[in-house]
């Protein structure tokens, strides 16, 4: 799917594409990312890894998710970073995370089963629980993911989800 993504030096939306990517494309710890997507991928079962990657340079990896359909009904964000130069202060692209996000929920509308259609939940996993909280508190003001009572886990549904596919999917050109 082609998305746009902002070029943060230069403050230009810049063309992408959200692609399925093979196992050996996936990123992993040794590549400088924090999660090893390519063996997690190969653990989950009904799972599939996504790639960002820009239209210029479609060999580097801006962000990459995996999403899985639990029990295959349940959609479900079983993983999501964007690349190690897209973090932080310093980062060369913005919008990477709310493109993919919103293709995971994209992906909830058209593959999840019964009640679980535009029904995407994720977890907030952090090692220490104040990097927990602030992440809970981006994706609740940056991705409309609401807390399920006192867990980690969150959901993104129906109208919350939309206008992330609004904001983030709908800026082709």
């Amino acid at each position: 799917m082609q998305v746009k993504i902002f070029e943060v030096k230069s403050g230009n939306e810049i063309s992408a594409l959200i692609r399925a990517g093979t196992l050996k494309e996936m990123p992993s710890i040794h590549d400088g990312w924090q999660f090893n997507f390519d063996k997690e991928l190969q653990k989950l079962k009904n799972a599939s890894g996504y790639l960002l990657v820009t239209d210029e340079n479609p060999l580097v990896v801006e962000g990459c998710m995996i999403f899985q359909l639990i029990d295959k009904k349940a959609p479900y964000l079983s993983m999501i970073e964007v690349a190690p130069h897209n973090r932080n202060k310093g980062k060369k692209y913005d919008w990477v995370a709310g493109c993919l996000i919103a293709y995971a929920f994209m992906l909830s509308v058209r593959l999840g089963q019964d009640y679980y259609r535009a029904y995407l939940q994720l977890d907030v996993l952090e090692e220490h629980m104040e990097n927990e909280k602030k992440l809970m508190e981006v994706y609740s003001t940056r991705y409309n993911a609401k807390r399920i009572g006192t867990t980690t886990t969150m959901v993104i549904a129906d109208e919350d989800g939309e206008k992330l596919v609004e904001k983030y999917l709908k800026r082709t050109e």
